[in-house]
């Protein structure tokens, strides 16, 4: 989930938010800024899996990846300025920067955007005017790499005789 924050905070800053991206809710209601990001942790779910892949690593070495647990990270997106023009600008710039999915310690995590809400400085905790809300979900996984054992040749046994 750490990876999965920071590059979310990086795709932030890189779409024009200046000022400091909060990362909790506590934070983001003491901030009195017009011109906010922020990353707030919405949910963790796990579910058990079962999946293998077999691959040769870089040592030549026979492994197979078991994958124990489908992770699904929720994160909460917030962008707010001072006018709707200027959401969009970094709604736009964010959105064309973010990739379909990103390596996390050598495994893809897919990433999927939700459903934006967009809400004025009445309806907000926020000092800006306008804000967009929006999760973004990760989906990826806890895996664990076995090593395989080496086949032997000339071990095969017929009907319990060896010859």
């Amino acid at each position: 989930m750490v990876a999965e924050r920071e590059y979310i905070i990086k795709m932030l800053k890189e779409s024009g938010i200046k000022s400091q991206v909060y990362t909790t809710m506590k934070k983001l209601k003491q901030g009195n800024e017009l011109h906010v990001g922020a990353v707030l942790q919405s949910s963790d779910t796990f579910n058990r899996s079962g999946s293998k892949k077999s691959y040769i690593d870089q040592e030549g070495q026979r492994k197979r990846r078991v994958k124990l647990w489908d992770r699904i990270t929720v994160l909460h997106v917030v962008i707010a300025d001072t006018s709707e023009e200027k959401v969009e600008e970094i709604l736009e710039k964010f959105l064309r920067k973010l990739k379909k999915g990103i390596p996390v310690e050598g495994n893809w995590v897919n990433i999927i955007v939700g459903a934006a809400d967009w809400v004025e400085e009445d309806d907000s905790i926020l000092k800006a005017k306008v804000a967009v809300q929006f999760d973004i979900t990760f989906e990826g996984g806890i895996y664990e790499d076995r090593e395989m054992k080496e086949m032997e040749i000339g071990t095969v046994r017929n009907g319990g005789q060896s010859g």
